[in-house]
Order: structure tokens, then sequence, then C-alpha cells
């Protein structure tokens, strides 16, 4: 979809999954609510039924249940797998830039979202440390 390489650089970071009882991040892009399946420090992927147009930038605002505050920012889609069917596509999105503190409070969320979910304890350091660290996959 793009010249932009969609192998992200940080470890993505799975916020969608059995272990997740409740959609732990969402996402608002044009006016809808969109559930998000990862993320990390440089992208996300999210639901969507068509591929987005991957030479238009587009605004997000990503929430994280139960906290307050919001990360706004822009991105691009840079791949897109379809679905079995048609609600169940997924589009990869490149961060192109974050709005004030949006990549920090991003990773404040991820790094507590990874402790959370780990299946051995993690201090808040090594939680850090996989959000910054480079992708595994």
């Amino acid at each position: 979809m793009s010249d932009v390489n969609e192998r992200r650089q940080r470890q993505r970071i799975m916020v969608e999954s059995a272990h997740v009882p409740a959609p732990a991040f969402m996402l608002e892009c044009d006016n809808a609510l969109i559930a998000v399946r990862d993320v990390s420090l440089e992208g996300f992927s999210m639901h969507v039924s068509t591929a987005p147009d991957s030479q238009t930038e587009f605004r997000f605002s990503l929430t994280r249940s139960g906290v307050d505050g919001v990360v706004t920012g822009r991105a691009r889609a840079v791949n897109f797998v379809r679905g079995a069917t048609a609600e169940s596509g997924i589009a990869g999105c490149h961060v192109t830039a974050f709005d004030d503190d949006g990549r920090e409070r991003l990773a404040q969320w991820l790094s507590a979202h990874v402790a959370a979910v780990a299946g051995v304890p993690l201090t808040d350091q090594e939680a850090r440390e996989i959000v910054d660290g480079p992708s595994l996959v």
C-alpha cells in the first residue's frame, strides 16, 4: 500500500485478546469508534471492512479503558488484510505524528497494559523496556 515499511521497529502489544475481557484500547477515526488489535509506539492495527486510503493521513484519537486522557495524532494506512467476513479486515497504520505528549502517554499506557496481562510478574521498568524495545516478531 505504501513505500513505508509496515514492519514496525518497536514491539507490537496485543490489546485485543482472550486475556482482555473488554476492549482495552479504542480508536476514534472519522467519528466512528473502532476496535484496536495491537498498538506500538509507531503504529496500530484496527478492524475495518475496507482498505483505507493509503495516500492520505488521517486524524486519530486513542483511549484506554479505565484511564483518563487521550492520545491524538495523525496516521497513515500501510497495509490491509481482508478478513473472512466484511467486518473482519485489519488495516495496519503507521503513526506519522503525535500531538503534544501523546507518545509518552501511549508508552505509559502500553507499559501498564503489558504489566497487567503478562504471564509472569514484571516490574514497571521491565514492562517499559518491552514497550520501548525492538520488535521480536
